[in-house]
């Protein structure tokens, strides 16, 4: 997988993704990201998440390459493990999100 594979994911699948990724990480992707990945993300933000992660876009901002890099690769491996778990499957060249079914409260 590679980072333009997940402009494939679904919003459930994204949404998973999103909940998994520490805040920094996905900062420092969306510095970098195509413009596209990066709006699908924020779209699935609340207000709070969104202005949290344009403040540490700012602080991730240093050009260091090799984070970046890093914080990509954390991503795709985040990915490949909501994939692993079956909360993501592929059909085609696309990615969807399983929806997880609620457990009903127990009685008593």
């Amino acid at each position: 997988m590679v980072l333009t594979d997940l402009l494939s994911f679904d919003n459930l699948a994204l949404f998973y993704l999103l909940r998994d990724t520490p805040p920094n990480v996905l900062a420092r992707v969306f510095v970098r990201a195509d413009a596209r990945l990066s709006g699908a993300l924020l779209g699935l933000m609340t207000p709070k998440q969104r202005e949290a992660i344009h403040y540490l876009m700012a602080k991730e901002n240093d050009g260091d390459e090799k984070l970046f890099a890093e914080a990509n690769s954390a991503l795709l491996i985040l990915a490949d493990d909501l994939m692993r778990k079956g909360l993501v499957i592929k059909e085609g060249r696309y990615y969807y999100g399983k929806p997880v079914e609620e457990k009903a409260p127990a009685e008593g």
